[in-house]
C-alpha cells in the first residue's frame, strides 16, 4: 500500500488528542469519611472494572477514528486492486484525425495506429472511469460506458483537414473540468506533424499549464514518411467553359520529399473517365514544383467533375484534386452602347461584339456566346436575369431604377463589366453604384487627360487572367479614367506600366464586377485591334461565368453555402460523397432568404466530389472540397522539441506492436478512500451509541 498525499500522514499525530483528553478527564477518587459509604463500597468495587473497560473501549474507538481520518486525507492506494468504488479516473482522449494521419503505416495508416493506442489507453483505465473521446474537430461528451467509448474510437473519421491541436486541447480540458474524479488524465494521440503544432512555444506553454492539475500524455504514433508527391494547385483557366470545346486546366505538382521523382504522370478525368494521355513530368526535384497544362472537354451543359490525379503514394490524400466546372452551351451578354455612332464601326460596342463572338456570320448561330446590343435609353425593357453578363460601354448616366435592378442582378450571381469613355459622368456612377449600392469597389475621378505619353498594360504578379504579357505590351493607351479605391475588397488584375490601375475586379454577393479604366473602342487606345483584345474579353466573360459556380468549390472544413431557387426553401437535401459508395448520406435543410434558398452543408471533411439530392429538384447538385495544402508537408516535430515537451508531460511512442504497459503506469493502484470513509462513518455512529449507553445511570 502507498499514499498519494504522504504529507497528510502527519495527521496520525492527532492520535494523542483523545489520549490526553482521556487522561485529563479520568475519574479521580477523594476519600471522604461517610458512614453510609460502607453500604455502597461493595457495589463500586463490583462496577469499577466494567467502567474502566468501557472507557478504554471508547478511547480506542476515538483513536481509530482519528487515525482513519488521517489515512483518508492521505489517499491510500493499493496495487492490483480493481473494482473498488472511488478508484475511478476521468480521462479525455484527443485523436488527431487531420490529413497527415492518413499516411500509410505498414498495412494501415497512422490513424489506425492512433485508434489502437486509444483502445489500449481505455483498457488500462479503472472500471467505471469516465472517458471523453474526440477527434481534432469535434468533441464528444464523457461517458463511463466502455463499449460506447470503444465504438467512438472506431468512429473517429479520417479527414483531409488541417487541425488546430491547441483548440482541440482546450476542448478536452473543458471536458475534464466537469468531472468529479480526483485524478484526471488527458491523452493527445498524434503523429507530431509540425504544421498541426502551429506556434510550438504556445502549444508547449499550454501543455505545461494543463499538466499542473492534470496528468498529460503525448502519444506519438507512426514513423516519418519517406516521400510525397502532391497536387498543390488545380486552377481552371479564366476562359469560357463551353460544351465540346477544349478547356485548359493548370496544375501544380510538388515534390515534398527529399529525393527527386522521375517520370511523374499526371492524369485528367472528367466525371471519372480518363481524358486523353497523361501529362508526364520528366523530373521533379525535391522541394520543387512543376506545372502541367491539361485540356478537358465537357460533354454537356451542367456541372461536371474534373479531377487531376497522380499515382498513389504513402501520403494519399493529396494525390487527387477535384473541381466542379459548369459547362455552358449558350452564354448571353447584354452590351449597353453609350455611343452608337452613325455607322456600325463607330459603335462603342463594335469591337466588343466581334471579340465575344470571333467567328463568321454563318457560325454565330452555333457559337456559344450570344451578344445582344441595346442603347442606354432602352434599358427599362430589358430583363437582366436573361443574361450572364452586362457590359456598360461609355454609358453616360445610370438611371436610378436601373441602378437598383443592376445591384440586385449582380448580387444574385450576374456579372458586370464597365468600360468608360468620354460620355461617362463620374458623379452618376459614384452616387448610385459606389455610394448607394456599394456595387463598385472604386469611385471614378476625372480622366487623366489625352495627349500624354503612350502607356502599355502589364499583368500583375499573379497574372490571374493568364494573358500573354508580350501581346499586352503591344497595345498603346493614351488616356484612362482616374479611380480611387474604396473600403470594399477588390483585386488589381492589370496595371499600366506607370503603376496606375487598368483592370479592377471585385465580388458583390454571388456576382462579379470588372472595371476597366480605358475604352472598349479606339478613342483612347488601340487595344481593340490588337491580338490580346479577344482573349482579354473572353477571359473576363469566362471569369464571370465560372464565378457562378465558384461557391461549389470549397476548402475542406469550410461550409458549403450555395444559392438555389426560392421554391426549394425548407426542403430537405441528402449529401453523399461521390467517391465513397459506402458513405452514409447526411441530411440538411435549405434555408430561405429573399428571392432564393440557400443550401448549407458544414461536413466537408474529406477532399473530392459530393452530391446533394434536393427534394423537388430533378438533378442532383455537385460540389467539391479541396484538401488542405498545408498537410502535404512531411515535417514532424524534432527530437529537441519532443524532449522539451517531455519535461512537463509524459511522452510515449506508439508503433505497430507496442505494449500498453506505459499507459496507467504512473497510477499507484486503486484508491481506498471510499471504503475508509464508510468505516469512519460506521465507527462514529458506534462511538456515539456506546457513549450514550455507557453514560446511563447504573
Amino acid at each position: 500500500m502507498s499514499f498519494l498525499n504522504t504529507a497528510m500522514l502527519w495527521g496520525l499525530t492527532a492520535l494523542a488528542v483523545p489520549i490526553v483528553i482521556h487522561l485529563l478527564n479520568r475519574r479521580r477518587f477523594r476519600r471522604v469519611p461517610w458512614a453510609a459509604m460502607r453500604f455502597i463500597k461493595v457495589s463500586v468495587e463490583q462496577n469499577q472494572r466494567r467502567m474502566k473497560l468501557e472507557d478504554m473501549l471508547l478511547l480506542l474507538l476515538r483513536c481509530v477514528l482519528v487515525a482513519l481520518l488521517a489515512l483518508l486525507v492521505a489517499r491510500p492506494v493499493m496495487e492490483g486492486l480493481t473494482g473498488v468504488p472511488g478508484s475511478k479516473v476521468a480521462a479525455a482522449i484527443v485523436i488527431d484525425n487531420s490529413a497527415s494521419m492518413g499516411s500509410r503505416e505498414g498495412e494501415g495508416s497512422r490513424l489506425q495506429l492512433a485508434r489502437e493506442a486509444a483502445r489500449a489507453i481505455v483498457d488500462r483505465l479503472p472500471q467505471g472511469s469516465s472517458v471523453a473521446v474526440s477527434g481534432a474537430f469535434r468533441p464528444d461528451e464523457a461517458t463511463a460506458d466502455r463499449d460506447l467509448t470503444i465504438a467512438r474510437i472506431g468512429n473517429v473519421p479520417q479527414t483531409h483537414r488541417h487541425a488546430d491541436l491547441l483548440l482541440a486541447l482546450e476542448e478536452a480540458a473543458r471536458a475534464l473540468e466537469g468531472q468529479s474524479a480526483a485524478e484526471k488524465e488527458l491523452y493527445l494521440v498524434t503523429d507530431g506533424h509540425a504544421e498541426e503544432w502551429g506556434s510550438f512555444s504556445a502549444m508547449e506553454a499550454r501543455l505545461r499549464e494543463l499538466a499542473v492539475g492534470t496528468r498529460v500524455h503525448l502519444v506519438m504514433v507512426g514513423t516519418p514518411a519517406q516521400g510525397n508527391l502532391g497536387i498543390s494547385r488545380l486552377a481552371p483557366a479564366a476562359a469560357l467553359p463551353a460544351v465540346n470545346q477544349p478547356f485548359r486546366i493548370d496544375v501544380d505538382v510538388t515534390n515534398y520529399g527529399e529525393s527527386p521523382a522521375l517520370g511523374v504522370p499526371v492524369r485528367l478525368l472528367v466525371d471519372g473517365q480518363p481524358m486523353g494521355e497523361p501529362w508526364v513530368i520528366e523530373q521533379l526535384n525535391a522541394g520543387s514544383s512543376e506545372s502541367a497544362t491539361l485540356y478537358a472537354t465537357l460533354p454537356s451543359a451542367g456541372s461536371h467533375r474534373v479531377t487531376v490525379a497522380l499515382e498513389g503514394d504513402g501520403v494519399p490524400f493529396d494525390d487527387e484534386r477535384t473541381v466542379i466546372i459548369r459547362g455552358v452551351d449558350e452564354v448571353r451578354v447584354l452590351l449597353v452602347d453609350g455611343d452608337p455612332g452613325t455607322e456600325a464601326r463607330e459603335s462603342e460596342t463594335f469591337f466588343l461584339r466581334h471579340a465575344l463572338a470571333p467567328v463568321s456570320d454563318e457560325m454565330r448561330g452555333v457559337y456559344p456566346v450570344k451578344p445582344s446590343i441595346v442603347l442606354a435609353s432602352d434599358l427599362a425593357n430589358e430583363a437582366l436575369g436573361r443574361y450572364h453578363a452586362v457590359v456598360l460601354a461609355n454609358v453616360a448616366d445610370i438611371p436610378l431604377a436601373f441602378a437598383d435592378r443592376l445591384a440586385t442582378y449582380v448580387e444574385a450571381g450576374g456579372g458586370l463589366v464597365i468600360f468608360p469613355g468620354g460620355n461617362l459622368r463620374p458623379e452618376s456612377y459614384n452616387t448610385l453604384l459606389h455610394s448607394k449600392h456599394a456595387l463598385l469597389p472604386i469611385s471614378f475621378t476625372e480622366s487623366d487627360g489625352s495627349g500624354a505619353r503612350a502607356r502599355s498594360v502589364v499583368p500583375t504578379e499573379t497574372n490571374p487572367l493568364g494573358l500573354d504579357g508580350d501581346l499586352l505590351a503591344a497595345a498603346k493607351f493614351l488616356q484612362a479614367v482616374g479611380v480611387e479605391a474604396g473600403d470594399r475588397d477588390h483585386r488589381l488584375m492589370l496595371r499600366y506600366d506607370d503603376g496606375s490601375p487598368a483592370l479592377i475586379e471585385s465580388e458583390f454577393g454571388l456576382g462579379k464586377v470588372f472595371v476597366f479604366t480605358s475604352t472598349a473602342d479606339l478613342a483612347w487606345n488601340d487595344f481593340a485591334i490588337r491580338p490580346a483584345f479577344v482573349p482579354f474579353v473572353n477571359r473576363l466573360l469566362g471569369g464571370i461565368v465560372q464565378n457562378r459556380g465558384s461557391s461549389l468549390n470549397v476548402e475542406v472544413g469550410e461550409p458549403l453555402r450555395h444559392r438555389l431557387d426560392a421554391a426549394l426553401a425548407g426542403r430537405e437535401a441528402t449529401v453523399f460523397e461521390v467517391g465513397d459508395p459506402e458513405a452514409l448520406g447526411q441530411l440538411t435543410r435549405l434555408s430561405g432568404v429573399e428571392g432564393s434558398s440557400i443550401l448549407e452543408f458544414d461536413e466537408c471533411h474529406r477532399g473530392g466530389a459530393y452530391q446533394a439530392t434536393v427534394d423537388g429538384r430533378p438533378d442532383p447538385l455537385l460540389f467539391a472540397a479541396r484538401p488542405s495544402v498545408r498537410e502535404s508537408s512531411l515535417a514532424l516535430l524534432g527530437g529537441e522539441q519532443v524532449d522539451r515537451l517531455g519535461e512537463s508531460v509524459s511522452v510515449v511512442s506508439w508503433t505497430a506492436g507496442s505494449s500498453a504497459a506505459d499507459f496507467g503506469a504512473h497510477r499507484k493502484g486503486s484508491e481506498l478512500w471510499w471504503p475508509i470513509l464508510m468505516i469512519v462513518l460506521a465507527l462514529a455512529a458506534i462511538e456515539i451509541v456506546l457513549a450514550q449507553w455507557f453514560s446511563r445511570p447504573k
